[in-house]
């Protein structure tokens, strides 16, 4: 009797993952790509205005962004409000209260079964490998390590400063 229940229940999480895990397949080249055009214009704009203009231009860039993106959710809920009101949807008392307090993606019921179903699978498969990875990992730790601070050897042997006598 449970089983079909059972059934169905594991394959709407096996679906909501399938479906979250090519979302998130599509968007990271998007995100990497944007990235580099940060970047990319972050080094223009310091050549052109110097180093805190150019940055802050770009930071400026980014706030827009984000103030254009929650100006399209904020519309996009308020019609779609609108929309089920004009329709003559009556909602229950406690989805009223649901869409009046803000909510978190995280809040979802489907997104933390997701989660807490996904957690005990992918948290071990992550140590071990990363276990089996260890020298790559202590590599590029290093490898960070170093380059962060050729940087700060670089900043301090400016040719303003003047050099130590030779012996």
């Amino acid at each position: 009797m449970f089983a079909a229940l059972f059934k169905r229940a594991e394959q709407s999480v096996d679906s909501a993952l399938g479906d979250l895990g090519n979302r998130i397949l599509i968007a990271i080249p998007f995100l990497i790509a944007v990235g580099f055009g940060a970047a990319s214009l972050t080094m223009y704009l310091d050549r052109l205005y110097g180093a805190e203009l150019g940055t802050l231009m770009v930071a400026g860039v980014f706030c827009l962004l984000g103030l254009c993106a929650a100006i399209v959710v904020r519309l996009r809920k308020h019609a779609s409000v609108s929309n089920s009101a004009a329709t003559g949807e009556a909602e229950p008392a406690d989805k009223k209260a649901e869409n009046s307090s803000p909510q978190s993606i995280f809040d979802d019921d489907t997104v933390m079964a997701v989660m807490s179903s996904a957690a005990p699978i992918v948290i071990p498969a992550m140590v071990r490998t990363g276990l089996k990875n260890w020298p790559i990992l202590l590599a590029a730790a290093a490898g960070l390590y170093v380059a962060s601070r050729s940087e700060h050897a670089g900043a301090a042997a400016s040719p303003d400063t003047p050099s130590p006598p030779s012996s």
